[in-house]
């Protein structure tokens, strides 16, 4: 499973104006430096000198953006028909915060992105930098890596100039291929639908697009019955199982939060919470043969890397339900999404915070 998925930069939202003059000038210089080193996919594959493994994985991209756009009703946008090596292998830094005795991520404000529970840098650094000041606040914090972020629909639209278009970048390239068609029939999804200021709705809307659209394509390319489909299927079982244990661990760190006990106390039964979570997972490992958790509980963790999961996960289930309801038709499925995130009683209704 990827904890640090694609996440929107908030592009435009940059444009507002706020006195963080240091932060949007990265933000927009970072962002135009990608996107003055774009290279046509189409002109890369004609190209002798391109990678043969290069050459193989921009022709896989192309399979899917042309699958995700027929049968998944995604849109066929400019976006993803582009390329860029960035050298390194993450695209921003992205810092996020939590109250210690709360599940309350700080939000960070844009103009026409809204409200965001992220903040994403080009420079690992100053991330770090940023990361330490929040710290200093008394605030969880959590410094991850995207491996991709979306400008939404915004800047992928056929009537804006192609030089503003998403580009592929190698940062998912460099992946598996199981991790290239999932990540861009999540960036894809983000161009469907956007609610200002709710982050888990948009970006588990995303997920669960990515994880049907997934199963949908290898369904189609290799069969049912196919070792690949087959190893997707014992993923999706082990990225639950891990979701479930987080969840676990989530719900008693909020029946915590929410009693009386002085703060002190609260403080010490927060760590122990904690090593009870790392503990679970060393006794569950044997049960997760494909997937290694390993890493995210090697991290000192807090409340921030619990929302981190939760964010990206809260309300699959809700999407699936409405998914089922229009007999799994993605037109139909996407229009359904668009009226209730339109629609402040219908999102209350589906998806109350």
């Amino acid at each position: 499973m990827k904890l640090s998925r694609c996440l929107f930069l908030g592009f435009c939202g940059l444009l507002s104006g706020c006195s963080e003059i240091g932060y949007y000038y990265q933000a927009v210089s970072g962002h135009l430096e990608l996107l003055n080193q774009k290279q046509s996919i189409s002109e890369l594959l004609e190209a002798p000198a391109t990678p043969p493994l290069l050459t193989a994985k921009l022709r896989l991209i192309l399979s899917v953006r042309d699958y995700a756009s027929t049968q998944l009703a995604l849109p066929a946008t400019y976006g993803y028909t582009s390329y860029v090596d960035l050298k390194r292998s993450y695209v921003t830094a992205i810092v996020t915060a939590s109250q210690p005795l709360a599940f309350q991520s700080r939000r960070w404000c844009f103009l026409f992105a809204g409200c965001v529970e992220y903040r994403g840098y080009f420079a690992e650094e100053e991330a770090i930098k940023y990361a330490a000041q929040l710290a200093l606040e008394g605030l969880d914090v959590s410094v991850g890596h995207a491996g991709a972020y979306s400008t939404l629909g915004w800047l992928n639209n056929r009537w804006i100039p192609d030089y503003f278009s998403d580009p592929v970048l190698n940062t998912f390239t460099d992946r598996s291929d199981w991790d290239i068609i999932s990540t861009l029939i999540h960036e894809m999804a983000h161009q469907v639908v956007y609610v200002s200021g709710n982050t888990s709705f948009n970006e588990s809307f995303a997920v669960f697009v990515e994880q049907e659209g997934l199963k949908s394509y290898l369904e189609h390319h290799k069969g049912a019955n196919s070792p690949e489909y087959l190893n997707f299927e014992q993923e999706s079982q082990e990225e639950a199982m891990f979701v479930e244990i987080v969840s676990q661990a989530y719900v008693a760190l909020e029946t915590l939060y929410q009693t009386a006990l002085p703060e002190g106390e609260k403080l010490t039964r927060k760590q122990e919470l904690f090593a009870d979570l790392k503990q679970t997972w060393v006794d569950r490992k044997s049960d997760f043969k494909r997937l290694s958790y390993d890493r995210w509980f090697s991290q000192k963790l807090n409340n921030a890397h619990l929302m981190g999961v939760r964010r990206y996960h809260k309300n699959i289930e809700v999407f699936a339900k409405v998914f089922e309801e229009e007999q799994k038709n993605w037109e139909k499925f996407f229009e359904r999404v668009k009226i209730i995130a339109d629609s402040d009683e219908l999102l209350q209704q589906w998806f109350p915070e």
